[in-house]
């Protein structure tokens, strides 16, 4: 039956979308890494670039507020100032001077003059003098420090503003005498930071915008406060970092060194990627025109594939149904589709041939099978009648072959019970035999240790002998140590004797009276030594003794132990004698046996002679009986095999008859 293939499934489909995705992988691929990489490299160009900026921006700031610097420092040093502030004299020309230095700045600001109290005293132009005791800038300038001031605004024009002020010294010596500061409009601040576009700001000393390049901040705006901002809290003069305040943005900002401000240069994270994103967007157009070319090539790469594998699958339908259909096309590619449809050719050919000789055996055997159906019955009929009369026959052969067999097993047990008579002499007398050579040599061993005793006893006796020897010279010792100890005891006597001699000699017998005492330590060492050998010599005495009494002692068990001996010696030679002539009665008793053996043995063999023959015969019937009961047997299945034949052969006539 043939099963109809998704098209979702197909192989068509399947190679489509492998090779799309063979080349959609690597464009994707391709546009991540470029983009990645991309937006990398313009990150870093940008962070450089706003490092840059923020260094000119910082640039432009630090110059305006040198020079303002420079000129105020100028002017405080001036002599008409510091008469000024001495006595109050040189009014215009301090004036004068102060208008001079401020039109060179030709931005409309002014320059101011104040006292040690705080308290304005010139104006380069005709405000009104007020106190600015309480004025950051003004308390650091009078600490002798050029200052400026956070953002402020004006409460007479509204103005924000910023103001730098260096003090005056009296000359000579750094005595604060006065207070120079000059404003500056935080708009003019603006003008400098959007010179150079894009989005630049400026934040005081405390963290409040000061300035913005792409917007101008009025005096009502509420202050903006960026002191939590990294460039209020890192405690670095510069760097670039990524912010996410207000949006995705990358800042970079460098201290401005004679405000204090911060000069900070930002740019939005979607203009630093958006080179990245065109070039993506460039490779990701082309990339979808080469995959739209791929999926083209694809289709008909598919299409080609596809084509010779349909035709071979309406091929293998056909023949699924019983018809060789040949294919026609594709036989003339060279690849392996043009490979498969030949060998597809090539194998309904053969099946076709195959067939058609099938159909034509089929036949045949369906007649030979009946006539070889019709043998076997008349076969089987036959062998029928002689199984019958050779069961007879072997039935009367059997009888006889029983009787003899019956006749020839008696006699066979006569025969067993004579040779177990044979064979119980035979044993009997091998026992004999060798209880006779066992006797012998118990009497030879027996002999053996009788002597081997009579020779421990003599060597008793020399030990006995050599100990008595010793009991004598350990005497003699003592009696020698006894003569010792009386030659010590004599010299100890002597000595006592000398040495009342040398203590009535006085002084001249001194030295006599000293050997006196030296013989009579030798005679107690000879004394000494001498009882120890007399008890070395006791305790050798009585280990002698008991030496002796142990001899005594086994020379009476080693003459008990020959008596013994001797008696079981006589014993064992009389045993010697009885078992001699207990081989001889044996020895008569199995030539007796050995002549009935070979009666009976001539009588058995005749009768199993006889009975093997009828045997045979009985064999041969039922041998004969059996081969025609196989032989029928044989017949009926070959009968019933022919039949099967029969049947088989209309079968495959019917199943070759699917084929057309």
């Amino acid at each position: 039956m043939k099963k109809n293939t998704s098209k979702f499934l197909s192989i068509k489909v399947k190679l489509i979308i492998a090779m799309v995705a063979v080349a959609a992988v690597p464009l994707i691929a391709a546009t991540t890494i470029n983009f990645i990489s991309s937006a990398n490299k313009s990150t870093i160009t940008e962070k450089d670039n706003l490092d840059w900026q923020a260094w000119y921006i910082q640039a432009a700031v630090n110059n305006l507020f040198s020079r303002t610097k420079t000129a105020l420092e100028t002017l405080a040093a001036s002599k008409s100032v510091i008469e000024f502030l001495h006595d109050g004299k040189a009014e215009d020309d301090a004036k004068r001077q102060m208008q001079t230095v401020n039109d060179a700045f030709g931005d409309g600001n002014t320059i101011t003059l104040s006292n040690t109290e705080g308290m304005m005293v010139l104006r380069s132009d005709e405000s009104k003098l007020v106190d600015i005791h309480e004025r950051d800038y003004w308390i650091g300038a009078s600490k002798g420090t050029p200052t400026c001031s956070d953002v402020m605004v004006s409460a007479s024009t509204n103005v924000r503003s910023v103001c730098y002020a260096v003090p005056v010294f009296e000359p000579g010596t750094k005595t604060v005498i006065g207070v120079l500061h000059r404003n500056y409009d935080l708009n003019q601040i603006h003008q400098i930071l959007a010179e150079d576009g894009g989005e630049n700001f400026c934040v005081d000393k405390q963290g409040i915008m000061a300035a913005h390049s792409q917007y101008e901040i009025a005096a009502t705006d509420e202050p903006v406060d960026f002191s939590k901002s990294p460039y209020m809290t890192s405690g670095k003069d510069n760097d670039v970092y990524e912010s996410f305040a207000v949006g995705h943005t990358y800042v970079a900002y460098v201290k401005e060194p004679l405000t204090g401000f911060t000069i900070a240069s930002a740019k939005s994270y979607d203009s630093v990627v958006a080179s990245a994103r065109l070039s993506a967007l460039t490779i990701t157009v082309l990339g979808m025109i080469l995959l739209f070319i791929g999926g083209v090539f694809s289709y008909l790469l598919a299409v080609g594939f596809v084509k010779p594998i349909l035709a071979v699958d309406g091929s293998l339908a056909e023949l699924a149904n019983g018809r060789f259909s040949k294919i026609d096309k594709f036989t003339n590619r060279n690849d392996e589709f043009g490979q498969i449809v030949n060998n597809t050719n090539d194998v309904i050919d053969k099946l076709s041939s195959i067939v058609g000789h099938i159909k034509e055996t089929s036949a045949t055997v369906h007649e030979s099978s009946e006539e070889l159906s019709d043998m076997a019955s008349q076969i089987a009929a036959t062998t029928e009648t002689v199984a019958t009369a050779v069961q007879h026959i072997a039935g009367g052969a059997v009888q006889q072959a029983d009787d003899i067999q019956s006749a020839a097993s008696n006699t066979s047990m006569i025969t067993e019970a004579v040779e177990g008579v044979q064979e119980s002499t035979k044993g009997m007398t091998s026992l004999a035999e060798r209880m006779k050579i066992a006797s012998k040599n118990s009497s030879a061993s027996l002999e053996a240790l009788q002597t081997a005793s009579s020779e421990m006893t003599n060597k008793i006796e020399l030990i006995s002998t050599k100990i008595s020897s010793t009991q004598n010279a350990v005497t003699n010792i003592n009696e020698r140590v006894e003569g010792i100890s009386g030659i010590a005891a004599q010299t100890n006597l002597l000595s006592l004797n000398a040495s009342i001699e040398a203590a009535r000699a006085g002084e001249a017998g001194r030295g006599f009276a000293v050997v006196a005492e030296e013989i009579r330590q030798l005679a107690d060492d000879s004394e000494s030594l001498a009882s120890e050998i007399r008890k070395l010599m006791d305790e050798l005495l009585t280990e002698a003794d008991h030496a002796v009494d142990a001899a005594s002692q086994v020379k009476s068990g080693n003459i008990e132990q020959q008596k013994a001996l001797g008696e079981t010696l006589s014993s064992v030679e009389g045993m010697i004698g009885d078992i001699e002539e207990t081989v001889i009665s044996v020895a008569k008793i199995s030539e007796e046996a050995e002549t009935c053996v070979s009666a009976n043995s001539e009588v058995s063999n005749a009768m199993s002679s006889l009975s093997a023959i009828s045997e045979e015969n009985a064999a041969s019937t039922e041998t004969t009986g059996a081969s025609v009961e196989e032989l029928s047997a044989t017949v009926t299945t070959l009968a019933g095999s022919a039949a099967h034949l029969k049947e088989i052969a209309e079968q495959l006539n019917d199943e070759i008859m699917f084929f057309k």
